[in-house]
């Protein structure tokens, strides 16, 4: 098997190959008997998989099954390929795919080794327990920074960490403009120096009400933090209503030890797919 990445998610392909033990496919002139689409975005992606005569395999990446829902040509395209295996991060996705009569296979996905994130979790000595998210500019409010500037006024012990979003970008977002000393904007900085920073806290905030199997919510995991999301996973603290988000706050305080049984759990979860070589 070898994967097409579509160039939607370009930033992904090499993380892709190398977590998931695939090669590039070629195109026509490569022959191969079963393929990896992973992404289908663009007319040309449903070209090359209505034209491919091997196997084929679709990991879907999320707003791709959007544009699907909203294009009948696409949706046929499809449907004239019953063979095909179709997998997606989680529940949300597959609730979309299977209005359109697709039925896939849910397994999380994480473009990451789970051997660079050993257990980091410890109990603050200086007392700040610290919360972090990322975000994209002009885009905060559906990354739930407005929700975290509140949890950081109502607890003054809690850092609220940000990244990917300078302050400037802000008033933008309809943001409250206070000053909190407990609020730190990291903006946009390379992966290494995020994965050494979050090393330092305890809870990865995932308040997005449509997303796939976020980056945010695996490190945190596998960190042995209390990760907290808005959409349910097996296992992780999830809310519906800022009432209950404070109380799951609340709670991360009280914690004392890393979250083992979460970690071993999602270990356990993460890239079962038939093409994994590794």
């Amino acid at each position: 098997m070898k994967i097409k990445v579509s160039n939607s998610v370009e930033q992904f392909r090499l993380k892709a190959q190398r977590t998931w033990g695939l090669e590039e496919w070629g195109g026509v002139d490569d022959p191969v008997n079963e393929l990896l689409f992973f992404g289908l975005f663009h007319d040309r992606d449903f070209e090359v998989f209505h034209n491919f005569k091997g196997q084929k395999y679709i990991f879907w990446c999320g707003s791709d099954i959007l544009r699907l829902l909203e294009d009948y040509e696409r949706q046929r395209v499809i449907r004239i390929s019953p063979t095909t295996k179709h997998y997606c991060d989680n529940e949300q996705e597959a609730e979309r795919l299977r209005s359109v009569g697709v039925e896939p296979n849910v397994i999380p996905s994480f473009l990451g080794s789970v051997e660079d994130y050993p257990i980091s979790f410890r109990v603050p000595e200086d007392g700040k327990w610290k919360i972090w998210l990322c975000g994209h500019p002009i885009r905060e409010q559906e990354y739930g920074f407005d929700q975290a500037r509140e949890l950081a006024k109502i607890f003054p012990d809690v850092e609220v960490h940000f990244y990917g979003v300078d302050k400037k970008y802000e008033g933008k977002a309809n943001l409250s403009s206070d000053n909190l000393p407990n609020v730190i904007y990291h903006g946009l900085v390379p992966e290494k120096q995020l994965d050494e920073e979050i090393r330092q806290y305890h809870c990865g905030l995932r308040p997005n009400e449509r997303d796939g199997v976020s980056e945010v919510m695996v490190k945190s995991i596998l960190l042995g933090q209390y990760p907290i999301t808005k959409i349910p996973y097996d296992g992780v603290w999830s809310y519906g209503t800022f009432g209950e988000l404070t109380e799951l706050v609340n709670k991360l305080k009280q914690q004392t030890q890393p979250n083992y049984g979460l970690r071993e759990l999602w270990i356990q979860k993460l890239n079962r797919f038939p093409w994994c070589s590794k």
